[in-house]
């Protein structure tokens, strides 16, 4: 069986999708597992509190899929530097999307717009303790950079 792979075109926005072959699953699966950092990469956000956006937690789920746990930090709202916005405190599980050998892709029901949820796309190079990607609105409307920090493991 095949696995999808992801790449994002920095310029247009779009996700490619093409697929990566079967034997990057396992080692894939476990280089996600564990709680993860995600911050907003915005120069109006100056300490790592205020631009956290997303806590993660990847844990194997049933039938072997990942399932990830999430909430939303206040550097989510589109002006983070002004009153909080509804989906500050958001959270949710759910399965992850899609898995390759170096990226994870998920979507996140944040908004009570079920037809505008947020998708999640992180690259991490193999061995890497950080994760680069992409926040974006489902509409299109919505896009931060982001970075993502996994937690040390017990």
């Amino acid at each position: 069986m095949s696995r999808l792979r992801v790449a994002l075109s920095a310029g247009s926005g779009l996700l490619a999708i093409a697929l990566a072959p079967a034997g990057l699953a396992a080692a894939a699966e476990t280089a996600w597992l564990g709680d993860w950092t995600v911050t907003r990469d915005d120069p109006r956000l100056r300490s790592r509190a205020g631009a956290e956006l997303l806590r993660l937690h990847v844990e194997a789920g049933p039938d072997a899929a990942l399932m990830l746990d999430w909430a939303a930090g206040r550097a989510i709202c589109p002006e983070p530097l002004e009153a909080p916005c509804e989906w500050v405190g958001a959270d949710g599980r759910n399965a992850v999307v899609m898995l390759s050998g170096d990226s994870l892709l998920a979507v996140l029901p944040v908004s009570a717009d079920e037809a505008d949820p947020l998708l999640l796309l992180l690259h991490r190079p193999p061995g890497a303790v950080l994760a680069d990607g992409v926040l974006l609105g489902a509409r299109g409307e919505l896009r931060y950079r982001v970075q993502a920090q996994a937690e040390p493991r017990p």
